[in-house]
């Protein structure tokens, strides 16, 4: 069998070295931190890019409810 040069070659390795579970573990563990690298980049992506508060006041006032609180006694 031709391996492609992409780690097939190392898996019948690790399946010698950690046994299935082991090596389903293994890539089980990769995936998780995969995903928790994700969610850490789109949360400094996030941080990076929010509006600032002094936008945000900005912006409220161009909507034309500038200043508007419920209060209770006014509830429908």
């Amino acid at each position: 069998m031709q391996a492609c040069g992409c780690g097939e070659d190392q898996i019948p390795w690790m399946l010698a070295k950690f046994g299935f579970l082991g090596t389903a573990g293994l890539v089980l563990a990769g995936l998780v931190v995969m995903t928790l690298v994700g969610w850490a980049l789109g949360w400094l992506v996030w941080l990076a890019r929010r509006p600032s508060r002094i936008e945000e006041t900005e912006h409220d006032a161009d909507t034309g409810l500038a200043g508007f609180t419920w209060r209770r006694d006014e509830e429908p």
